[in-house]
C-alpha cells in the first residue's frame, strides 16, 4: 500500500481554507460551490488533494492570498503553562463535566473508564502558552471543546490513549490540527459544520438581520498535536463556524 505524505497537511488546509473565505467574501464564488470546496478540504488527505481544491483559481490569486495569510499562522509560543502534571481527574462509570478555567490548578491527567468526559478551557492564562493533557478514555467518550477565545495563540498538546470508543473535538476556524496518533482499527476524521454562507443569504433578505441568524463564531489561531494511540473507535475533529 502506498504511503501518501501529510507532512505540511494542517498549516496547507488552513491556508486554503483561508482562501476559499476571501474568494467566497468578494464574491467569487457562490454559496454552493463554497460549501463544496469546503468539505473538499476537510476530507483532503493529503497536499495534491488541496492543491485541486484551487486548481481554477487565478495564479496570481493565489500567490497574494497566501502572502496575506501567512502572517496569520500560528507562532510557536515560548512560554508554557503552569500546570500541575501530577492531578488526575478519574470518570468511571458515569457522566463528568471538567472545565480547565485554572491552567494551574486544574488535572493534566484526564482518564474516563465506561463513561463520557467532557473538557472545556476558560483560562486566559492560556493564551500564547504551550500546554499538554493526557487523556485516557477506555470504552467510552471524551468530548474536548477548544472553542474559547482564551486559546488565542496557543498549543495544546493532547496525549490520548484511547480503546474502544471515541474522543469529539471542537475547533473553530484557524485551529492548526496536528495528528501523530497510531491508529489500530481506528479512524480520524476532520470535517466542518457550516452555516456561513446560510446565514448571510438570510441577512441580504431578511428584515431582521441582527435577530433572526445565528451569529458567526469567529476565528482562534491555535496548534491542536494529537500524539499517542487509538485502538476500535475514533477521533473526530469538527471546525464550527457557527
Amino acid at each position: 500500500m502506498k504511503h501518501v505524505s501529510q507532512f505540511g497537511l494542517p498549516k496547507k488546509r488552513k491556508q486554503t481554507l483561508d482562501i476559499l473565505e476571501k474568494a467566497f467574501t468578494e464574491g467569487n464564488l457562490d454559496p454552493h460551490d463554497y460549501e463544496n470546496r469546503l468539505d473538499m478540504v476537510m476530507q483532503a488527505d493529503s497536499v495534491e488533494k488541496l492543491d485541486l481544491v484551487l486548481s481554477d483559481f487565478p495564479e496570481q490569486y493565489r500567490k497574494e492570498s497566501n502572502v496575506s495569510t501567512s502572517s496569520s499562522s500560528v507562532i510557536a509560543p515560548e512560554n508554557h503553562a503552569k500546570q500541575n502534571h501530577n492531578k488526575l481527574s478519574l470518570n468511571v462509570l458515569a457522566g463528568k463535566s471538567l472545565v480547565i478555567d485554572n491552567v494551574s490548578t486544574s488535572s493534566s491527567r484526564i482518564f474516563t473508564i465506561i463513561g463520557e468526559q467532557k473538557i472545556s478551557f476558560s483560562d486566559p492564562n492560556l493564551q500564547n502558552t504551550k500546554s499538554d493533557y493526557e487523556v485516557v478514555t477506555i470504552v467510552g467518550e471524551t468530548s474536548v471543546d477548544l472553542r474559547n477565545q482564551c486559546l488565542e495563540g496557543a498549543v495544546i498538546k493532547l496525549r490520548m490513549t484511547k480503546v474502544v470508543g471515541e474522543v469529539n473535538i471542537k475547533v473553530l476556524p484557524g485551529t492548526i490540527v496536528e495528528d501523530r496518533t497510531k491508529k489500530i482499527l481506528s479512524e480520524y476524521t476532520h470535517v466542518l459544520k457550516s452555516k456561513t454562507w446560510k446565514n448571510k443569504i438570510y441577512n441580504a433578505f431578511s428584515p431582521n438581520r441582527e435577530d433572526g441568524s445565528q451569529k458567526a463564531a469567529g476565528k482562534v489561531n491555535c496548534h491542536l498535536i494529537l500524539e499517542g494511540f487509538s485502538i476500535l473507535g475514533a477521533v473526530n475533529v469538527t471546525v464550527y463556524d457557527i
